[in-house]
Order: C-alpha cells, then sequence, then structure tokens
C-alpha cells in the first residue's frame, strides 16, 4: 500500500514515543507520515481565549510530534493535522487512506481512553488499515505471530513484517488445555496422548503456513505448539521480539482480541509493539 503512516498525537510521552516508531515505519517503507491530534471540543458558553489556548497547546503538541518524527528521519514526509473531533472517529476516518495506524500504549486528554473500554474497540473495530500499539521495549527482533486457525490477513501482515525486517518469524498456536501434569492426569483419563495430539497441531501449523513459507523462503520460520492461557503464551514468546502480530478476531480464547483478559493481557503485557489485523480477504 502507498498510504501515508498515521500516528494518534496527544502531547504525552508514549504518545511520542509512538510517533518516533512511525517515523522509522514511514522511513522504511518510503511513505510520508500523518500526524493526527483530535482537539478537544468545549461548551458553546466557553470564551475565545480558552479556546485559543486549547488550540495553542494543539499546535504545541503537534510541533513537539514534528520534532519526535525529524530525529528519526530528517528527511521524513510530515503531514500535520488538527481538528475538533472525537479521537477514534478522527483517527478511524484517516485510516481509511493509510497503510498503518499508529498510536501510543497510553495518552492524556482526548486520546487518554484509546485503550480502555469502547474507543479501543472502534478504533480497532472499524480502521481501514492495520493497527499498532507502541509499548513495552522498541527493539530489533522477531516477529511473533498468533495463529488460530487460516488467517490470510493476519499471516500476510506477520510474513511481510518479518521479511521486511530481515528477522525471523516464530508462529505460536496455543491450546486452551492446561500444560504439566494436570494435563497428562485429564489426557490419562480420556485415553488421549498429549504427545501426539501436540505433533498432530504443529503438523497442522505447519501445513497452514506452507503457502507463505513458499511465498517467502528467505524468512526464518520457527513454529511453536504450546498451551494454557493465550495471552500468557503470547507474552512469554514476544520477551524478545519487535512485534507481536495478532487479530483483531480470533478463535477459542482470542475471540474478540480488545474484550476480555486476553485482550488486556496482550495489550496491557506485550514486551513490545502490538500488531493488530483485522480478517480480510488478504492470501499468500
Amino acid at each position: 500500500m502507498n498510504g501515508p503512516v498515521v500516528v494518534g498525537v496527544d502531547g504525552s510521552g508514549p504518545a511520542l514515543g509512538a510517533v518516533r516508531w512511525a517515523a522509522a515505519e514511514a522511513m522504511r517503507l518510503g511513505v510520508p507520515l500523518c500526524l493526527v491530534h483530535a482537539e478537544l471540543s468545549l461548551p458553546l458558553d466557553w470564551d475565545l481565549h480558552s479556546r485559543e489556548a486549547l488550540h495553542r497547546q494543539s499546535l504545541g503538541w503537534l510541533h513537539e510530534a514534528v520534532q519526535a518524527a525529524r530525529s528519526v528521519d530528517p528527511g521524513v514526509a510530515l503531514v500535520p493535522h488538527a481538528e475538533v473531533a472525537d479521537p477514534a472517529s478522527l483517527l478511524t476516518a484517516r485510516s481509511v487512506d493509510a497503510c498503518l495506524l499508529v498510536l501510543g500504549s497510553r495518552g492524556m486528554g482526548g486520546m487518554g481512553a484509546l485503550l480502555v473500554g469502547s474507543t479501543a474497540i472502534t478504533v480497532t473495530g472499524h480502521s481501514g488499515c492495520p493497527v499498532v500499539v507502541v509499548r513495552g521495549e522498541v527493539r530489533e527482533g522477531p516477529v511473533v505471530v498468533g495463529v488460530h486457525g487460516e488467517e490470510p490477513a493476519v499471516l500476510t501482515e506477520a510474513f511481510e513484517q518479518a521479511a521486511a525486517r530481515r528477522v525471523p518469524l516464530i508462529a505460536v498456536s496455543v491450546s486452551r488445555t492446561p500444560s504439566g501434569a494436570f494435563t497428562d492426569a485429564v489426557a490419562e483419563t480420556l485415553g488421549l496422548d498429549v504427545a501426539d495430539h501436540d505433533a498432530a497441531r504443529c503438523g497442522r501449523l505447519v501445513a497452514t503456513l506452507a503457502p507463505w513459507r513458499d511465498k517467502y523462503p528467505d524468512v526464518p520460520l520457527k513454529f511453536v505448539v504450546t498451551h494454557g492461557n493465550a495471552a500468557d503464551a503470547l507474552v512469554h514468546h514476544a520477551a524478545d521480539a519487535g512485534l507481536l502480530v495478532v487479530g483483531s478476531r480470533g478463535r477459542g480464547a482470542l475471540t474478540g482480541l480488545l474484550l476480555g483478559s486476553t485482550s488486556h493481557g496482550v495489550l496491557h503485557h506485550a514486551p513490545c509493539p502490538v500488531l493488530v489485523v483485522r480478517p480480510g480477504p488478504v492470501s499468500a
């Protein structure tokens, strides 16, 4: 895609970190960086001086964001934009023609609730492009992807990211069954062989990723089949990762990524930026 990278700006430290991450991504992709700020809507009875002060503050935050972006790439093409609007609505609208939407893990003011409740669901659920939440440590490292059945858009994005960064891809498939002695006891009761079950799951994982392995032969690929809580497993295997890729909807424990404990576990505890991809018709 040739659209810009869009990043939310609100004057907070995490938002500036997101701007720097987004600038590096825009430089890598060779596209402009659009800096978007949703200015707070004031009641009609507020005086003109207050409105002007708020607008100056908005322009100041955009200026800080411009400086942060240029500290990463002095030549990056920047498109600052501010308007009085609801943050989720503005970002969603701007995402339609974007290749990527980038958010900080926390914010303040109008952007403060981006990762809490309905605003996050709106942004991620209705974004016209993949969404990155920049959190944890920004570093070079493998890309980790959670695999839950066949999710072409998610897998394509994960392989593209790994190929662009020239890093390995770790594909993690998580079974909701617990691990350890409890699993062995249950398996014995049911007459199941856990090792055979895991081997079969690994075989299905290899088969699912085969088209992408053929298209991206230079991407080193590691398969992980594990048990337990999906969020915990993904966070664990992303300990040294540069990016964690997940779908906005999934199966099992990750159904509705931004709903419930699993989503909050991933977004609140991931040690690296998280890329959320909506399901789509993209294929290998």
